[in-house]
């Protein structure tokens, strides 16, 4: 990537897929939720760079100082980051709770984007053994009500 100085490194046995991407005939399709510690966010630098997505985890941040909660989870939709949530696993209760939910500023909310993001939510959801998911907050508000359609 021009301006990128930073080694990089893929598996070997990822070497085709690296030249497909070199073609720019890679196309991403899926959309999941990161964990603060996957390497496509824990080097901040290369995050800005790479998907101009400001990430910072906050559970080491007094909560009055924080902005987007405890322990935010990037949003990764078919290649881009597009937005984060902040979540709690009520496993007791098998409920998955949305504390809250911010789209980047410039991503437009779609169907489709809701039914991608709904999608990553309930496999998370799925993967905790809470299958309930409850959405408290989301901003923008009108992407809160395309999501809860979704889910």
């Amino acid at each position: 990537m021009r301006g990128w100085e930073s080694p990089a490194y893929v598996h070997p046995d990822n070497a085709a897929v690296l030249e497909r991407a070199r073609r720019n005939a890679l196309r991403a399709t899926h959309t999941t939720l990161l964990s603060p510690f996957d390497p496509i966010v824990w080097d901040r630098a290369r995050a800005r760079t790479l998907f101009d997505f400001d990430y910072r985890i906050e559970c080491y941040t007094p909560e009055p100082k924080r902005r987007w909660g405890y322990f935010v989870l990037p949003i990764l939709r078919r290649g881009r980051l597009v937005g984060r949530l902040d979540a709690k696993a009520h496993r007791s209760d098998g409920v998955f709770e949305v504390k809250a939910l911010y789209l980047e500023p410039d991503e437009p909310v779609t169907a489709e984007l809701a039914a991608d993001v709904a999608a990553a939510i309930q496999a998370c959801a799925a993967w905790h053994g809470t299958p309930r998911v409850t959405l408290r907050k989301c901003d923008p508000r009108a992407f809160g009500a395309a999501l809860r359609k979704a889910l």
